[in-house]
């Protein structure tokens, strides 16, 4: 308990009724004028409020403007019309900006003050503490004048004053804590009191503040001002205006200034606060011009309670999209046109909102419109901190992109299902032609060793056929081996102790011929020690590649052949170099793609597959191969090797995989570039 420091009597904890239908709001201002000061009684409606104003009494009303049964100004007009009640200081409730109109309703209605949410402790309690302490007053007053009837009149007389001076010297101290600018007047409308906010915001000291009050106020807001505070001191009503009020540097900024009459058994006085609102006002201006923007919006736009789901306001794109009228949808739930959203998927997306590193997300659903219609949207949800809480939302319609989808999907599935069946062809048509082909080869063959004159006699001429049925073969071989790679079938039989070195030689020396025809001299460098884990007739296969290459685009010009061992030991590098017509910068990559060739080779005969392949196997054993080169300078390939193959994925749509069992020393053929 608290003790009267005057009287030395004990106070009673003061009355404050609290009246919030949500219980969150109740406890937080339970919690925020707890202690022996205070008994806070809580009311979740009107109703309940004014069944607790007919059992008791209270020093001050705290009453949320939005409730569902009874908003807070049809409260506070249903307290002011009962006698008992009409003279209780009442605080409301509300938001920075969206609630404004109704608490001016409100005070016209007969309320005192307004605090904002979120709740502010320290000017809750300041707020509070000033009709608390009022409410003391007037009850010691009537204690104290109860006490002293009994003696003297002149004695009651000198002891009333000395209460009242010491009331009032504690009351202003109170009041100079107070952030807002207080202040008092007479009967009369004389303005007798301003506290220290006043000097601090206006500059002028309080001495001086009776005679020049209305020096500070707006020049365009003099006149209203001061002709609502004569109406005001003749009826005894409410005083409530909204004015600029010049601070000390000279600017304006706008105040809510209001007065209540305080009547007393002998005379009537006024209580005044001026309370900022010049963020308010700003805030309600760029709100109107937010939404003013909205509605000029294509998109549909949505703004939803966070706690309910319900919607407060919609734009024209939202009316368009769902075919409701805008005050259709103003206070739908969300889960009415959401079909795919019921109550609980709903929280759970608020809870995602109100974590801080989601507070924001997209989603796709189903939305029904008036008509029936069901309708893909994609909806994009923003957490705004204001009020209790919004969510924003922006709605597009995206049955096109859905249909496009679907579209792209099956335009998709029948390229794949194209490509299967070209690859699927050319892997048949590779084997049924390598059958014949390999029969008639082996019958030439067998001509050529035939004895007798009537076999020499047609030695060139099956000489010539020989290398034109090789050379189909080759091709053959080269298709095959793309339709491998796309299928994933590209094999490596992996052996050790492969002396990359000898089979290079071997590959020189099986084309000595050919280089003598291309008149290129080749001179080969060997490094003895090049030996690893590789698929011998892949090897063969780069080697032999990457020779046909020199030779058939470096005619006349020598080719150089190395095979070396890098300094770490780890690796091989195999360089072919000529001295033909070279490679422009922009093509070093592109031949080495799939039917790729440059433009200066399309003389030559062949299909653009040769690199390609050549790459793929190189891949597959975790290798890597390049060309340097200059147009008019010749070109190097280069190709290193790991010591020991490591099998990878070779190509896009392909897998290589180590393959085990006898395979024929020419089985996968031997493909030379296009």
């Amino acid at each position: 308990m608290i003790e009267d420091p005057i009287t030395n009597a004990t106070l009673a904890p003061v009355n404050v009724l609290v009246v919030d239908d949500h219980a969150e709001s109740r406890s937080t201002l339970r919690a925020i004028l707890g202690g022996p000061t205070y008994r806070v009684v809580e009311a979740s409606s009107g109703s309940e409020a004014l069944r607790r104003l007919l059992a008791e009494e209270f020093a001050v009303l705290l009453i949320d403007v939005t409730m569902p049964d009874m908003s807070g100004f049809e409260l506070a007009s249903a307290i002011r019309e009962r006698e008992k009640t009409a003279s209780v200081p009442i605080l409301f409730m509300t938001g920075l900006a969206r609630d404004m109109d109704l608490v001016f309703q409100g005070h016209r209605a007969g309320t005192v003050d307004y605090v904002t949410t979120p709740l502010s402790p320290e000017t809750v309690r300041a707020k509070v503490a000033v009709f608390a302490q009022l409410a003391r007053q007037r009850a010691r007053i009537e204690f104290q004048a109860a006490q002293l009837a009994s003696a003297s009149e002149k004695e009651s007389e000198l002891r009333l004053v000395e209460l009242r001076l010491a009331s009032e010297r504690r009351y202003r101290k109170l009041a100079d804590a107070v952030p807002e600018i207080i202040w008092t007047a007479r009967a009369d409308g004389y303005a007798d009191y301003f506290n220290r906010r006043w000097f601090e915001y206006t500059g002028i000291y309080t001495a001086d503040a009776s005679e020049r009050w209305l020096s500070v106020v707006h020049p365009e807001d003099i006149e209203r001002i001061r002709q609502g505070w004569v109406v005001a001191v003749r009826t005894g009503e409410m005083f409530e205006q909204e004015c600029r009020l010049r601070r000390a540097d000279g600017t304006y900024r706008w105040h809510l200034c209001r007065a209540i009459p305080e009547k007393s058994a002998s005379e009537v006085s006024w209580l005044g606060t001026f309370t900022d609102i010049d963020d308010q006002k700003r805030a309600s201006q760029l709100l109107a011009d937010f939404k003013g923007t909205l509605d000029a919006v294509l998109d549909a736009v949505l703004i939803f309670d966070v706690k309910t789901w319900r919607i407060s306001y919609a734009n024209e794109g939202a009316a368009l999209l769902l075919g409701y009228e805008t005050d259709e949808l103003a206070k739908m739930h969300a889960s009415e046109f959401m079909t795919e959203y019921e109550e609980t998927r709903l929280r759970e997306l608020a809870a995602k909102l109100e974590h801080e590193d989601k507070s924001s997300v997209a989603l796709e659903t189903i939305c029904s419109t008036k008509d029936g219609r069901e309708i893909p949207v994609e909806f994009s949800f923003q957490l705004v901190h204001i009020d209790r809480g919004h969510v924003v939302s922006i709605a597009r319609d995206i049955t096109a992109r859905k249909l496009a989808e679907v579209e792209r999907e099956q335009l998709y599935g029948e390229a794949l299902s194209a490509i299967n069946a070209r690859d699927d062809f050319l892997s048949i048509a590779s084997h049924e032609l390598r059958s014949p082909l390999s029969s008639l080869q082996l019958l030439i063959e067998t001509l050529m060793r035939a004895p007798g004159d009537s076999a020499s006699r047609g030695t060139d001429k099956l000489g010539l056929a020989a290398r034109q049925v090789e050379k189909l073969s080759r091709l053959i071989s080269e298709l095959m081996d793309v339709s491998r790679i796309s299928a994933g079938r590209l094999h490596l039989e992996l052996e050790d102790d492969v002396d990359l070195g000898a089979l290079v030689r071997d590959v020189v020396t099986r084309f000595r011929e050919d280089a003598k025809k291309a008149a290129c001299p080749v001179t080969l460098e060997v490094d003895e020690t090049a030996i690893g884990r590789w698929d011998r007739l892949r090897m063969e296969q780069v080697a032999t590649n990457l020779l046909t290459n020199a030779l058939k685009y470096g005619a006349g010009k020598p080719v150089r052949v190395v095979v070396r061992r890098d300094r770490e030991g780890d690796s091989v590098h195999l360089e072919v170099r000529d001295g033909g017509m070279g490679i422009a910068p922009e093509d070093a990559e592109r031949i080495f793609e799939r039917y790729e060739r440059t433009s200066s080779a399309k003389k030559h005969s062949g299909l653009g597959l040769g690199l390609y392949i050549l790459r793929q196997i190189v891949d597959a054993h975790g290798g890597t191969v390049h060309v340097e080169s200059e147009p008019g300078k010749g070109s190097t390939f280069i190709v290193d090797l790991p010591l020991e193959a490591k099998v990878q994925r070779s190509g896009p749509a392909s897998q290589v995989e180590p393959v085990s069992g006898p395979r024929s020393p020419r089985g996968q053929g031997v493909s030379h570039s296009g």
